[in-house]
């Protein structure tokens, strides 16, 4: 299958003059990272030239029209002998997604044996994270290789909130970091990548939903999975107080979108085992993050006005009088784990069968409740480590896990709503 933008990487690539063969490509979208994208790519170079001495390497920018000369760090920066860092533009829909899809075209195009993934604005890249991410599958034959970072506890809320319980309970498989944003993957799952039918590809998947599109993908495919311990991540941090709803709608349309189109894989997957990590997890210090309680929780006060509605429809008449339970509580502000479960479980059947034109909708009214289930949280974690913390994601995972029969039942009865 050939999409319109292939032509445009294929001229790129003959514009800066590449050889038709790479062993590897290091891929690294780009939006206005001037201030770190040099940092990164150096990097890269140096990591390539320690590791893979033997390989040919070139680093790939995909950039989505950077005005802060984003392009020019790229250029600029300092690179080992016989290691290349080139800078192409994407088409189509502005966002990571389809930056990724050129990078995959263009390795692809180059006949590489791996494809590395890394993100533009890190700011604790290290050489030997290059190492950790390539050499499962350069070595070892694995088809898709995960990062497992040390992450404050306050750090990718939505991951704890949400897509690591999820896609824990609902393939199987836990992987710590399902859109961690550094990644590796063989020659075969690259291909399936590109070759994906392209309505999965729009819209939400060429923007903030590509991560976790690859993720589901690879573990729904068969692909061989690890987890690389790359240590701390320190990066451009997004809070939750602050406004999420375009990357959280993103994200989750598109995790419950692939419920629908892995559906026999979910319902009979069983118990869920862990990935295996490739080495030691180092022990590292963990910069501390402040999450401003207040906005959460506000945010789920003004959502009765907006969305209170919606909510008794798709939570049921029990459901909404939890949710105001939870608001009215006077000694302590609470959103029980197994209720949260219960929630995602609702939404995620309802919108698998609802038109498509309500479905941005829907997930704007689940927005708050994430928002309230990050406020408990965060009250619940404030006096333990992150170590604690990160015991209380777990379970959380193991309660999702536990309350899968809840999702069946009301996929089942949606399911009927719409076909009745």
């Amino acid at each position: 299958m050939q999409y319109f933008e292939d032509e445009t990487v294929a001229r790129c690539l003959e514009d800066s003059q590449c050889e038709p063969v790479w062993d590897v490509v290091v891929g690294i979208p780009s939006f206005n990272n001037a201030a770190t994208i040099c940092k990164v790519v150096e990097t890269c170079g140096a990591g390539l030239k320690e590791y893979f001495p033997e390989l040919k390497s070139l680093i790939i920018n995909s950039d989505g029209g950077s005005t802060d000369g984003t392009i020019e760090a790229v250029k600029n920066a300092r690179l080992p002998e016989g290691i290349r860092a080139i800078s192409i533009p994407y088409e189509g829909i502005k966002g990571k997604g389809s930056a990724l899809r050129a990078i995959f075209v263009a390795a692809d195009m180059l006949n590489s044996r791996f494809c590395i993934i890394t993100d533009a604005d890190s700011r604790s890249i290290k050489p030997q994270w290059i190492k950790l991410l390539g050499e499962p599958i350069y070595k070892h034959n694995y088809g898709y290789v995960t990062p497992y970072y040390l992450r404050d506890k306050y750090d990718g809320t939505i991951t704890n909130a949400l897509v690591y319980p999820l896609t824990s309970a609902l393939y199987g498989f836990r992987l710590r970091q399902p859109i961690g944003g550094d990644f590796a993957m063989s020659t075969g799952l690259l291909k399936n990548f590109i070759f994906t039918h392209a309505y999965e590809w729009y819209p939400d998947v060429c923007r903030f939903g590509v991560d976790i599109w690859m993720t589901t993908t690879a573990i729904c495919e068969g692909f061989n999975i690890i987890q690389a311990p790359l240590g701390v991540k320190i990066h451009d941090v997004k809070d939750p107080g602050a406004d999420l709803s375009l990357m959280f709608k993103q994200v989750v349309g598109t995790m419950f979108g692939m419920m629908r189109k892995y559906e026999m894989k979910w319902k009979v997957a069983g118990k869920s085992i862990s990935a295996p990590v490739s080495g030691d997890v180092p022990i590292q210090e963990i910069e501390d993050l402040k999450i401003n309680v207040k906005n959460l929780t506000a945010k789920f006060e003004d959502g009765f006005t907006k969305f209170g509605d919606a909510w008794k429809v798709i939570l049921g008449s029990d459901g909404y009088r939890m949710l105001r339970k939870i608001m009215k509580s006077q000694l302590r502000f609470n959103f029980p784990a197994d209720f949260w479960a219960k929630v995602i479980y609702d939404y995620s059947a309802y919108f698998n069968f609802s038109p498509k034109d309500m479905r941005g909708e829907i997930l704007d009214s689940l927005n708050p409740l994430y928002c309230a289930r990050t406020a408990s949280f965060v009250l619940d974690t404030r006096t333990i480590s992150d170590e604690m913390s990160d015991a209380l994601v777990y379970g959380g995972a193991n309660v999702f896990e536990r309350l899968k029969p809840y999702l069946i039942e009301k996929w089942t009865n949606n399911e009927q709503r719409l076909f009745s």
